[in-house]
């Protein structure tokens, strides 16, 4: 796997969970004139694995515009300014870690990719993390490459009806959050964390797959719950203040437009879920039982 695929990789990654067991969900009432659609995706599952897809990805054509975390319509720029916005300026890994765990994160990275922390050790930790995990998810179960994001699938689905595409954040907004919300030495103390609990990562990526397959969000938010790699406050951060920052953005969007909304499942469960929040604002959501 080359550095750009990665790149590419991390991008639809990243941007990667109510009590019905149920993905898609439709939202109607409120003085909607048509009804818009909400799904959860998850970005290690192939679309042949998810029930009815065909059917699912269908309802781009009856509605005015795909909503997503954001526009990814061209993957080059993304790429680019996220390759930017993932370098530390001054500071390198070898700053942030202690001779012995700098050798242990060295050694793991050489192992997955060929390529030690000389190369990388310039990148923000967080997104090692990232890197790291996909890897050593895509090594263990012999997977070749990580399968096309259907949130990008449901973008060109959009392009090539001539629907709009919406995006809740720029990839500006999205690199602030993710990478400079959370101080360096806290990525830093996150990633070697990573690394020691490799086999604890990969099955907690593994009840995921189940439970998303199943459509159970009470599960993932289970799981969401059982993953202490991040405090509640940095949780916060990077799930909670974005639904909040969303739902007013959707509040504006959905009178004018009927949409199809798909972003990470993890941000439609919970007190802040998007499932939850358009039910306190009024609408009437509904888990699509005939998907």
């Amino acid at each position: 796997m080359n550095k750009k695929t990665i790149f590419l990789t991390f991008i639809v990654f990243i941007f990667a969970l109510s009590a019905h067991a149920q993905l898609l969900w439709k939202v109607s009432g409120n003085g909607l004139l048509k009804p818009s659609y909400l799904f959860g995706t998850h970005h290690l599952i192939e679309k042949e694995q998810i029930k009815n897809f065909d059917n699912i990805i269908a309802l781009v054509g009856q509605t005015d515009a795909v909503v997503g975390e954001m526009d990814m319509s061209n993957m080059l720029d993304l790429q680019i300014k996220m390759m930017k916005g993932v370098m530390m300026k001054d500071t390198t890994l070898k700053d942030l870690l202690s001779e012995a765990d700098y050798t242990l994160v060295d050694n793991e990275f050489k192992d997955l990719m060929g390529i030690g922390l000389n190369k990388l050790g310039k990148m923000k930790p967080m997104m090692l993390s990232t890197m790291y995990a996909l890897l050593t998810y895509t090594k263990i179960n012999n997977l070749k490459k990580q399968p096309e994001a259907v949130d990008v699938l449901f973008q060109k689905k959009a392009k090539k009806e001539k629907k709009a595409v919406i995006g809740l954040e720029t990839v500006e907004q999205q690199i602030d959050i993710m990478f400079n919300s959370i101080p360096l030495q806290r990525q830093a103390e996150q990633l070697v964390k990573g690394v020691k609990e490799k086999d604890r990562g990969v099955e907690l990526l593994k009840k995921l797959n189940v439970a998303y397959l199943a459509g159970d969000l009470v599960s993932i938010e289970g799981l969401n719950k059982e993953d202490n790699d991040m405090t509640a406050e940095e949780k916060t951060i990077l799930i909670e203040n974005r639904n909040n920052n969303w739902i007013k953005q959707l509040a504006t969007l959905l009178p004018g437009k009927s949409c199809f909304i798909a972003v990470g499942c993890m941000h439609l469960v919970g007190e802040t879920g998007l499932i939850n929040q358009l039910k306190k604002a009024g609408y009437q959501v509904e888990a699509n039982e005939s998907f």
